[in-house]
């Protein structure tokens, strides 16, 4: 036999031992089927395979887009036939007569067994966070270099992933031009742009409308609360710094102070993640006038009830408190805890002239200590928003490409 043949026959062999290592059969309900695959029991809802089905009637491949008439979908498909192929697909024939193909290792990309999703979440959703406190605060500080990240697109999926984890990413030695921060940005998707325009400046301003813009110091806070489509991440470039005391850099991780919080007051966890605060804004940025409002607690739980986003901010807490007067004590003392733990538990940098620090602004709270400001103190900052949307999109795109 030649070695082609002999290539050919193995693959056979090798395809009809997957085979034989898979099986399937319906629930007694009728309504899952079960699938063995060497060992390991999957179950899929007929519902769902229904819904899935890969055929050109019910799939568009080239804009992996569903195109299955919904208005006309049974949501109790019954079975007439089950049918594992030599080449290792599933094949069912329902009892309108339509047939569905699926591969058996789609399936298994697809399996209901929550240790399968967790793992697909954490490799195609969005990569586990990791919390630090002022005593890890090093280890969780990663540096990239400018020039890496805007050439090199495995610097740059690092970079993304580091920024996901720890919701920090430092990038040192960019070049002296004031769009830089804005090119970064731009490297992964597009500028967020919001009242303070694409590109804002974070320097002494006499008579500005936000507080960030004065030379004094800048306690804890995340920006612009008052969005209910908050900006994601801040992307900060340093291109003067003073050369006096002060002007450094406040940073506490949200994540980790309130699951402290939860563990250590529940109640007063409670009570931060459930009573809706009012976020106010009202000014005028480059002769454009705003008012914005949004309601939302300072900590936000997804369904699951994990943390999900941080608001806070002192100046941007309006006097309006729409809540029951019995929960406004109590949720000012819970308030206490919080801002107690964040603060002390800040850590502190002075970022030089050619650093960049991008900060996951639903994330950690960041602030700044106050310096003097004067034809020869001065401080400069350039800074833009983008959206975390934008950010997972290029970290999943770039490990398509790894």
């Amino acid at each position: 036999m030649y070695p082609r043949q002999q290539a050919v026959a193995r693959l056979k062999q090798l395809t009809q031992l997957i085979r034989n290592y898979s099986s399937a059969r319906l629930c007694e309900n009728k309504e899952n089927l079960i699938l063995d695959i060497q060992k390991q029991q999957e179950v899929f809802p007929l519902v769902w395979l229904r819904d899935n089905c890969k055929c050109t009637s019910c799939f568009h491949e080239h804009s992996t887009s569903r195109i299955i008439k919904w208005i006309k979908f049974d949501t109790s498909p019954k079975v007439s036939t089950i049918e594992i192929t030599n080449d290792n697909n599933l094949v069912l024939q329902w009892h309108d007569k339509h047939i569905s193909k699926f591969s058996i290792d789609w399936l298994k990309e697809r399996s209901f067994r929550e240790d399968s999703q967790q793992k697909y979440l954490q490799e195609n959703y969005r990569p586990a966070r990791i919390p630090w406190s002022q005593e890890t605060f090093d280890a969780a500080r990663k540096v990239y270099e400018y020039e890496d990240i805007m050439k090199n697109d495995h610097a740059l999926y690092n970079w993304l992933v580091d920024f996901a984890r720890y919701g920090m990413v430092f990038t040192r030695n960019a070049p002296n031009d004031n769009h830089a921060a804005a090119k970064v940005a731009n490297r992964i998707a597009f500028i967020r742009k919001t009242h303070y325009v694409e590109e804002f400046e974070v320097r002494h301003t006499p008579g500005t409308s936000n507080v960030a813009y004065l030379s004094g110091s800048l306690q804890l806070h995340t920006d612009l609360p008052y969005y209910e489509y908050v900006p994601g991440a801040i992307i900060l470039h340093c291109l003067v710094q003073t050369d006096g005391e002060g002007g450094d850099s406040l940073l506490s991780d949200g994540l980790y102070h309130a699951e402290k919080l939860r563990q250590e007051n529940k109640e007063a966890f409670d009570l931060l993640s459930s009573v809706e605060v009012n976020w106010l804004d009202i000014g005028s940025e480059h002769g454009d006038k705003y008012h914005t409002i949004f309601r939302c607690p300072v900590i936000r739980l997804d369904l699951q009830g994990n943390i999900d986003k941080i608001h806070y901010s002192v100046p941007q807490r309006d006097s309006h408190f729409t809540v029951d007067v019995k929960h406004v004590k109590p949720w000012y003392e819970a308030l206490k805890l919080f801002v107690n733990s964040i603060t002390h538990g800040t850590s502190k940098l002075k970022l030089q002239p050619g650093e960049l620090l991008a900060v996951d602004n639903v994330r950690l709270l960041h602030g700044r200590t106050s310096y003097q400001d004067s034809d020869k103190t001065e401080r400069y900052l350039k800074g833009v928003y983008i959206d975390w949307d934008e950010l997972f999109s290029k970290m999943r795109v770039l490990k398509s490409q790894k």
